[in-house]
């Protein structure tokens, strides 16, 4: 069986797109989404479009929810704290691709082909990478301490996640954890889109990951015909930074 594990688009849906073909091409039995798909930019409404398609054209494609998809209920209830930005993505997305951001579970517990998984967009509130380097995050390394102990208290024996938009495929006490990286962001020096491909054959688990070219100045000048750069300058910039240079640029 191959699976393929696809997270942290961020409305990046030129990437997207790019990676789709790309899953077509390996001719994968399903795909695993993790989360974060939207409020990044202006292809918020293509990703969901995506998302529901991919779901209809097979519906052992799984989608969980992320945590910057669970804006929304802060939206709805006026939160001061949030980007101006967010509210208009909201709005331009509509009733239909909001009601299905908001249908979507949050975690799921599946067996394949004897394999028991665990699905999550983050395993844990603590960090299961240790932050060496909050820019170039492909110094940091996997937090082995804090994956022993989520690694006690698993049902599975696999927990795939994303949320940190590097790639994780560790054994920890028997456990497997495996985070796919960033289709849309990456923080990890390589500004290709990424993803993974997990095979499962004979209760046998292997990953390989894959590094997809897409038009990044498309994404650019998408920005700017949407009037991102001009209305809401530091926060297009901070994601035009960190998606060409795939160092994380929020906050520096």
């Amino acid at each position: 069986m191959k699976i393929a594990l696809v997270s942290d688009i961020h409305s990046n849906s030129t990437a997207f797109e790019a990676v789709l073909r790309n899953i077509n091409n390996e001719k994968a039995d399903m795909i695993f989404f993790l989360g974060d798909y939207v409020f990044g930019g202006y292809g918020s409404n293509k990703t969901v479009d995506l998302l529901i398609k991919c779901k209809r054209e097979n519906k052992d494609n799984l989608i969980i929810s992320g945590n910057i998809d669970e804006l929304i209920t802060p939206i709805e209830k006026n939160a001061d704290w949030l980007y101006p930005v967010n509210k208009e993505i909201y709005n331009e997305l509509g009733e239909e691709r909001i009601k299905f951001l908001k249908s979507l579970p949050n975690a799921l517990l599946i067996e394949k082909d004897g394999v028991v998984m665990s699905l999550c967009h983050n395993p844990s509130d603590g960090d299961v990478f240790i932050n060496a380097d909050s820019l170039r995050r492909e110094n940091n390394e996997p937090n082995r301490d804090e994956l022993v102990r989520i690694a006690e208290a698993m049902e599975s024996d696999i927990c795939i996640f994303g949320h940190y938009h590097l790639f994780m495929d560790e054994e920890v006490n028997g456990k497997r954890f495996i985070c796919p990286g960033s289709v849309g962001m990456p923080f990890n020096g390589d500004p290709r889109a990424q993803y993974t491909i997990l095979n499962i054959t004979n209760n046998k688990i292997s990953t390989s990951r894959r590094c997809v070219e897409y038009d990044r100045l498309k994404f650019v000048e998408e920005f700017d015909k949407k009037g991102y750069i001009e209305k809401y300058r530091k926060w297009s910039m901070d994601i035009i930074t960190t998606v060409l240079t795939a160092h994380n640029y929020f906050g520096t």
